[in-house]
């Protein structure tokens, strides 16, 4: 079996190596910019991957085949989003810790990831950083430290880990963890430079798999729209989408610029495209609004049902919470329910999105006073976003903070004059009348 599988690994090297250009025209070119690798159809052999290492673990259970699997189960949620996966990876990998229980970076590591995935945090966190006291200089370790931490809204430390594996010499290989932390505390300038450099690097590694270089090409199409951006945010969805074909977070991506943009068809087009392979909340919404404003209110409702499914039956995991909260509170419906979901989210992880949130759910429940406390929490760090500016600027109106809203308005609408099809609208009316 094991050689079976080294044919198979070895086939797909040398496939990638008789397209890869055996030299670049001048030292010049090689110094400026890196050559993108050939794309690997990995994903299309995943299933097959998942299975080998199955069949692995069942005839020879020992730590490293069962870390590997876990990997396997973990990728392939990446690539469909499938959560079972993320449950097949966590058992896996608390399978090898048990058989190695101490020094086991690489089970600590997936094991940590896809407890972030399911968005328990905390537990998340503790693996993290079981991994980075066992390997000190490990970026990779550093790196899933400092995202979890950001994700609980403890920028202050995460910080801290980031700095000191900076220090170290390991800049490159955060700069997934150093562009959120920077996104989400006023920088997301440096954001995008970390990205497209990190972009670039991946482009150009061999076996780096399709979905991980899709990723960095939608992440820096995610930063490209929040900054306003809106043909290189659509370039690099497209470039994802090629990347990796059917890619939903791309999709799901070009969705959200479609809906800003209020070009309808486009967005549901967009929205149906993601909704079929992943059916998130916030997929889902889009879709409904599109469906809205074309028109198709009997569709519209259809969609809204499985937007209740989703928040009666289907996020056990509480993985839509966020999305669910918001898509309540911005189509008044079910407030109390908006409130409830906020909170809850907010308990799990106290970022800055958290309390925007729940400022918002507050806001359109008409408690105001509670919303200005959680929506001072939510701007505290300066995020650069339109949408939560704008959230803090209609509370603060609503409270009597002139100039405070005033500023915030401005802020949203020169961070992104599309972020939303009606709230645009709304900063540029309010704007008018302060």
């Amino acid at each position: 079996m094991s050689v079976r599988i080294l044919l198979v690994v070895a086939a797909a090297a040398l496939a990638g190596l008789a397209a890869w250009p055996a030299f670049v025209a001048t030292r010049e070119a090689r110094a400026a910019v890196p050559a993108p690798a050939p794309v690997p159809a990995d994903y299309a052999q995943r299933d097959r991957l998942v299975a080998f290492y199955e069949r692995a673990v069942r005839e020879r259970r020992d730590q490293i085949v069962t870390r590997m699997l876990a990997s396997q189960y973990l990728q392939r949620f990446r690539e469909t989003g499938d959560p079972a996966d993320l449950v097949r990876g966590e058992r896996a990998a608390e399978q090898s810790l048990a058989l190695q229980p101490r020094f086991n970076t690489g089970a600590e590591m997936t094991l940590a990831s896809s407890l972030l995935s399911l968005h328990r945090f905390r537990d998340a966190l503790a693996h993290a950083q079981r991994a980075l006291q066992i390997e000190p200089d490990s970026a990779a370790a550093a790196a899933q430290v400092a995202t979890t931490l950001v994700e609980l809204g403890r920028y202050d430390e995460a910080e801290r880990v980031l700095r000191s594996a900076q220090t170290g010499g390991t800049s490159g290989a955060l700069s997934p963890a150093s562009a959120r932390y920077d996104e989400l505390t006023g920088n997301i300038a440096r954001a995008r430079r970390s990205t497209d450099r990190a972009l670039v690097e991946t482009d150009s590694i061999i076996d780096s798999p399709a979905e991980s270089r899709a990723w960095f090409h939608f992440r820096a199409g995610e930063l490209a729209w929040a900054a306003g951006d809106a043909a290189v945010a659509e370039q690099r969805f497209r470039e994802a989408l090629a990347i990796f074909p059917g890619y939903a977070r791309a999709w799901n991506g070009l969705a959200r610029m479609y809906w800003g943009e209020r070009r309808w068809p486009a967005a549901l087009d967009a929205a149906k495209r993601a909704a079929d392979r992943v059916p998130l909340a916030e997929t889902l919404g889009y879709e409904a609004d599109a469906q809205r404003a074309l028109g198709d209110a009997a569709a519209a409702r259809a969609t809204d049902d499985l937007i209740g499914a989703i928040a009666r039956l289907g996020d056990a995991a509480r993985i839509d919470d966020r999305a669910l909260s918001v898509y309540f509170a911005e189509h008044g419906r079910r407030l109390g329910d908006a409130v409830a979901i906020a909170r809850r989210d907010a308990a799990a992880r106290d970022d800055v999105f958290a309390q925007d949130t729940l400022a918002w759910a507050l806001a359109r429940s008409g408690r105001w006073a509670e919303a200005r406390t959680a929506a001072l929490r939510a701007v505290r760090r300066n995020t650069q976003d339109a949408r939560l500016q704008y959230h803090a600027g209609v509370i603060a109106m609503q409270c009597g903070e002139r100039t405070e809203a005033m500023a915030r308005l401005k802020l949203a609408l020169e961070l992104n004059p599309a972020f939303h099809p009606e709230y645009a609208d709304d900063a540029r009316a309010r704007l008018a009348r302060l």
